[in-house]
């Protein structure tokens, strides 16, 4: 009874309320004042009910573009994307998932109480699902409850470790003191994007100038965000119609294209900026409140925030929209691709956030980078794809019973986590050995980073920086 209650809940108010709700309970369990946690609330609520706005408007500008490829091309790509909220509806659809939710915020807080992180991510609470939902899935197919919860907390270990990995740059880059962004279905990326960085910039990418500044400086006015937006959806705009440039209509589509992508270059940063205003209240007396307890004496306190924080700056906006073509076009031509990218067109900007703060902004590098591991990605959701639709079907999700009744597929791109989904490939094998092997590994990881926590960060940022690097004071080492 008590699960379907929540589950109602969830389902009824979604991320919209949701979110803010958390936001508000946590500022005053920090003892923020009523009013400013109440507006704190309001203004996070508001900033992800416009950016909800503008990408669904995105979307359906896109949608035709996709299908117009499609159509041209003959080619049939099975298992549909169909968004963010089929994976939600998964984890949500579940007691196991409900169940999470208490057991997960008690395990995140634990994990900062106990000194294992540094950030305390029960702030961005909301991005659970993209946990859950692995767990959902073993447990379907296992209806093993220990191994699912098992699987759950494993990976928001994993989660936790990269995140901290990645804390200092994607701090600095944004502009976020003390915060991380642990949204784990980017976070899941971040050692490909890791490797890949390091690789091009022993391949000397990091000499190209090509961050907005720099773009700004070549070319004047056209290099601002508003007017990089009609450019990239020009390109778009062709690419996607290019069947129909012979008619007034198609060109008319591709003017429609190019305005959209300059509203969201020119729209979006306002709105990101009002949602991440929301957040000041929680930061400022999250510190004050820790620093005099006895749990935030002599150590850094990092604020798990977002990814929505990082989606409207603008190197990060372009190198989103100029993946957006090649998404669809690498869809077509990987071998033994199943998915068709939809609904998740309008999100590769958050997905760029963990390339482009690596290369300091670097759009050529960023989206080259972006692109390879999109690849990747297309593998992973293909894998999952029959088995999400299954499971989504017996937890009464209507769209994915109608496509098995069709013979097709849907995912959702939340889907595609590499490194979830490695991790729940290893625990669904329920080889003791493969399983305990792969909790080794996160160990020595963890282990060694956190004796060398200081030498990652200035690795990355001396990366990043290039000749601009400034080194810093030595972190406090952190003890295990």
């Amino acid at each position: 009874m008590f699960f379907s209650v929540l589950k109602s809940f969830f389902d009824t108010f979604g991320n919209y309320i949701m979110v803010p709700l958390i936001i508000f309970a946590i500022c005053k369990l920090f003892r923020a004042p009523t009013k400013k946690a109440f507006a704190s609330a309001v203004l996070i609520g508001v900033g992800l009910k416009g950016m909800g706005f503008i990408t669904s408007a995105f979307g359906t500008v896109l949608t035709p573009l996709v299908q117009q490829l499609v159509g041209a091309s003959g080619i049939n790509l099975p298992a549909l994307d169909i968004g963010w909220q089929a994976v939600a509806s998964v984890a949500y659809s579940t007691q196991i998932g409900m169940m999470f939710i208490g057991v997960g915020l008690v395990f995140q807080i634990l994990l900062w109480l106990v000194k294992w992180t540094d950030i305390f991510m029960p702030s961005d609470l909301w991005n659970n699902y993209s946990i859950i939902v692995w767990g959902s899935v073993l447990y379907q197919l296992t209806q093993n409850l220990v191994l699912a919860f098992g699987l759950m907390l494993f990976i928001n270990l994993v989660i936790l470790l990269i995140a901290e990995v990645m804390q200092k740059r994607w701090s600095n880059y944004y502009h976020y003191p003390s915060c991380a962004m642990t949204a784990p279905h980017h976070n899941g990326d971040a050692p490909l994007y890791l490797v890949l960085n390091i690789l091009f910039s022993k391949l000397g990418m990091d000499k190209l100038s090509a961050d907005p500044a720099a773009i700004r400086k070549k070319i004047g006015f056209m290099g601002e965000p508003m007017y990089i937006g009609i450019i990239v959806g020009l390109i778009l705009g062709i690419v996607g119609g290019f069947t129909t440039l012979n008619t007034m209509a198609g060109w008319g589509q591709v003017a429609n294209v190019a305005i959209t992508c300059s509203a969201v270059m020119a729209i979006f940063p306002k709105i990101a900026g009002l949602f991440a205003s929301g957040f000041t209240t929680l930061t400022d007396y999250s510190r004050k409140t820790l620093k005099n307890s006895r749990y935030g004496k002599n150590r850094e306190f990092i604020l798990a925030v977002n990814d929505a924080l990082g989606y409207g700056e603008p190197a990060t906006l372009t190198t989103g929209l100029l993946v957006i073509p090649f998404a669809v076009l690498l869809a077509f031509l990987i071998p033994g691709n199943m998915v068709l990218p939809v609904m998740v067109l309008p999100s590769l900007p958050y997905m760029m956030e963990i390339p482009v703060c690596l290369s300091n902004g670097n759009i050529v590098k960023s989206w080259v980078m972006g692109c390879i591991v999109f690849c990747a990605k297309l593998a992973m959701a293909s894998y999952w794809a029959v088995t999400f639709t299954q499971i989504a079907s017996d937890t009464g999700f209507e769209a994915a019973a109608t496509a098995l009744a069709a013979g097709t597929f849907v995912i959702g791109f939340i889907m595609s986590n590499c490194t979830a989904g490695v991790i729940t490939m290893a625990f669904l094998t329920m080889n003791p050995v493969i399983i305990a092997g792969t909790v080794i590994v996160y160990l020595v990881l963890y282990i060694l980073f956190k004796k060398n926590k200081s030498a990652v960060h200035e690795y990355l940022e001396k990366n990043a920086l290039g000749n601009a690097y400034v080194p810093t004071k030595p972190e406090a080492e952190a003890t295990v």
